[in-house]
């Protein structure tokens, strides 16, 4: 958890965090000691106050149904930044590089197109990345590309373990090769059939199990609590059957170098195969 945690922290610095303007006492749990708990026979939350108090409890316990995001979430947005390289120095054998962005919050618009795009990028063997880092230069062991969707932002990551005798800064000039070029041309159709095909696939492994994560009943109760329609999932599938060559194209030029983080996981001692520039870090 210490190295996506250094990736939200830098994604979210102090003062453009989405959770400065959250009042503390919003989110913030108060415990009372055993003894002070209603005794039986008094009104109260709990089984001992009865109806009085489930009605006591549903109050207490009843959310507000949409709460407005800060100003400052806006401003942030807006805000670019400048790059920021982070490295940290792990027993791992081979280095691999984090590049993360800022991106639209779950459900929002280009949400579902940034999926599209980490499918066109990194979604398989026929893959932008995956052929220039691993089956054609054979720079890279692995390469993936993902979305991660939250309700007040997300953040889209890709990562790459470099190959034996091959180094973070070469990973990083291809990938941005290829984020130019998609940036420039776009996807072609094919790319954005396979993407949707993915997507599509993906929505129906998730209604194949009943409960547990990603089952039916916790895809039913994300979209009630998100959404407030537990039966949006026509809606979300459509979100992503609408998505162009031209969206995806626009949201792959917001992945530049001015405002990403990039973190680079290289082994103990090797500071100097991380990118230039990076400063070190601790995890905790």
């Amino acid at each position: 958890m210490g190295k996506w945690r250094l990736i939200t922290d830098l994604s979210y610095p102090h003062g453009q965090s989405v959770n400065d303007g959250i009042d503390p006492s919003l989110c913030s749990l108060v415990y009372s000691a055993g003894r002070s708990a209603p005794r039986g026979g008094e009104a109260g939350p709990g089984p001992a106050g009865g109806g009085a108090g489930a009605a006591t409890a549903e109050q207490r316990l009843r959310l507000e149904d949409r709460v407005e995001r800060p100003d400052a979430l806006a401003d942030a947005r807006r805000t670019s930044g400048a790059e920021q390289r982070l490295r940290l120095e792990d027993r791992v054998e081979l280095p691999r590089l984090y590049l993360a962005w800022r991106t639209p919050a779950l459900f929002d618009e280009g949400d579902a197109g940034m999926d599209v795009l980490a499918h066109v990028l990194a979604g398989g063997k026929t893959s932008r990345l995956y052929r220039a880092l691993v089956h054609d230069r054979r720079i890279a062991t692995d390469v993936s590309a993902a979305q991660s969707s939250r309700e007040l932002e997300g953040w889209f990551c890709i990562t790459a373990t470099a190959a034996p005798g091959h180094g973070l800064t070469e990973l990083d000039e291809v990938i941005g090769a290829q984020l130019e070029a998609l940036a420039a041309n776009g996807p072609d159709a094919g790319e954005i059939e396979r993407s949707l095909a993915q997507v599509e696939a993906q929505f129906v492994y998730g209604l194949q199990t009943v409960g547990g994560f990603h089952g039916r009943s916790d895809q039913l109760n994300a979209y009630n609590v998100f959404t407030g329609d537990p039966g949006f999932l026509a809606r979300d599938l459509a979100r992503y059957r609408e998505t162009g060559a031209d969206e995806v194209r626009d949201l792959a030029r917001r992945l530049t170098r001015a405002g990403r983080v990039a973190l680079s996981i290289v082994p103990s001692g090797g500071a100097d195969r991380a990118l230039a520039g990076s400063s070190a870090a601790e995890a905790s």
